[in-house]
């Protein structure tokens, strides 16, 4: 329910949805739209305004304000002094305006990493870490990641277990055993953006170990992938309508609208079976799917050569979306899918285990230097936030008093968040998303899947 929003004044240049965007209140809020439709700048607005209000403002360092960016922070930070400048010129005998001013350069109004930062600073002695911690730069860690993972390697190589060369002989070159490294690397970085990365990976290898009367459909990732395929053919229907308008113009090829017609039936069709069919049904309809010829378009016509190649271009893209799709997806079928599933099992546990075991020997020698990467600072904010009750993650005090000291959480870029740094937020914001007191602004159609 949005409650309370002023009328929009007939001089304002706000749409009415940015208008009440601004001042949503009483819940959590997502504005989701396009690059370029001014998301970040009614953020703005909406911060500048909670300070400013005549009735019940809040303090600017009672905000957490979080950007991906340091330069979109300073420039946050300068709007919202440049707005309090301007309020206390209308209204200088203001001792709130002035107290906001003056602390401004102490408001929350940072990336998620920087804010993390100050928590374990802050918490350090709650943690096994030296209080003198630095933050590594890129090359540094990486050459230690190189290190220590060409140890734990090597260590295993050592002990004639016979998973880890099969492991080995499935991924890897008779060269070199570069394949195998990445794979560890891929999976710890995707670990490490779960709350609990050593569960998670503990959990992985069940979801290869799957029961005879299964089906791609019971899988919990098919949901996802079909979702995939829906918006991938939704995408192609785009470049062929794209495509179609062309041949509409005054000197585009006419003759490829018929084309464009027949496309258009064959697209549908997938998006529907992406909808509503199975698995098996997809895999039918890439097995079947044939473009047509594109129609001929001839000497004599009075068409624009540009247009025509640029519709031709726009039908190759949706062919090149198509194409690869089934490429991906749907070359097996879909026995053939489970089959390789239930062989992986063994693989993955083997890989699973050399993984956690690289990030033991990765954590130790981090802290054997006294550094971190910012993986860990979002770890350890986590784990002063939080303590464990019955099995569950719960809010600590730091995250309670966090709670109290925040009336509001601004999010920007919200598409691009994952799973930790959400479950972060959560732990500093108030109430449910029915009256909660989060905010985010962010392009839904940029978000990847999370895994």
């Amino acid at each position: 329910m949005i409650a309370n929003i002023p009328p929009k004044p007939d001089t304002v240049t706000w749409t009415d949805a940015q208008w009440k965007a601004i001042y949503a209140n009483g819940q959590d809020t997502l504005v989701s739209a396009a690059a370029g439709s001014g998301k970040t700048a009614v953020l703005i607005n909406r911060m500048i305004e909670k300070v400013i209000a005549e009735k019940n403002p809040i303090n600017v360092d009672e905000l957490l304000v979080v950007t991906f960016t340091n330069a979109s922070a300073a420039e946050m930070r300068h709007r919202m002094a440049e707005a309090l400048e301007k309020a206390i010129l209308d209204n200088p005998t203001s001792k709130h305006l002035r107290r906001q001013l003056s602390l401004v350069n102490k408001a929350q109004i940072s990336t998620l990493h920087s804010f993390c930062l100050a928590i374990v600073k802050q918490y350090a002695y709650l943690l096994d870490i030296d209080p003198g911690f630095r933050i590594a730069n890129e090359a540094e860690m990486a050459l230690l990641r190189d290190d220590v993972l060409a140890e734990v390697l090597e260590a295993a190589y050592d002990t004639d277990n016979e998973a880890i060369y099969r492991l080995v002989d499935s991924f890897t070159s008779d060269r070199d055993d570069q394949a195998i490294e990445l794979l560890i690397h891929r999976l710890y970085d995707t670990s490490r953006v779960h709350a609990e990365p050593a569960k998670w990976l503990q959990h992985l290898p069940e979801a290869y170990t799957l029961a005879t009367d299964v089906t791609i459909d019971d899988l919990a990732l098919s949901h996802y992938v079909k979702l995939t395929v829906q918006h991938s053919l939704e995408e192609a229907f785009a470049l062929i309508a794209e495509m179609r308008a062309i041949t509409l113009q005054p000197a585009g090829p006419a003759p490829y609208a018929e084309t464009a017609e027949i496309d258009f039936a064959m697209i549908q069709e997938g998006i529907r079976i992406s909808q509503n069919g199975t698995w098996q049904d997809l895999f039918d309809y890439f097995s079947t799917v044939k473009w047509s010829t594109l129609k001929r378009v001839s000497k004599d016509a009075l068409v624009d050569e540009a247009l025509q190649e640029l519709a031709k271009k726009k039908r190759e893209a949706a062919k090149k979306i198509i194409n690869q799709l089934k490429e991906t997806y749907f070359v097996r079928t879909p026995e053939r899918l489970l089959e390789e599933i239930r062989l992986m099992a063994p693989m993955m546990k083997t890989l699973v285990e050399l993984t956690a075991l690289f990030s033991e020997q990765f954590r130790l020698a981090k802290l054997a230097r006294g550094i971190i990467d910012f993986s860990d600072l979002e770890h350890f904010a986590l784990q002063i936030l939080t303590v464990e009750h019955e099995g569950l993650l719960q809010p600590s005090a730091v995250a309670i008093d966090l709670q109290k000291r925040f009336k509001e959480v601004l999010v920007d870029e919200y598409q691009d968040i994952n799973i930790l740094q959400e479950t972060i937020l959560q732990l500093v914001k108030n109430g449910t998303e029915a009256d909660g007191n989060l905010f985010m602004v962010g392009d839904v159609k940029q978000s990847i899947v999370r895994p």
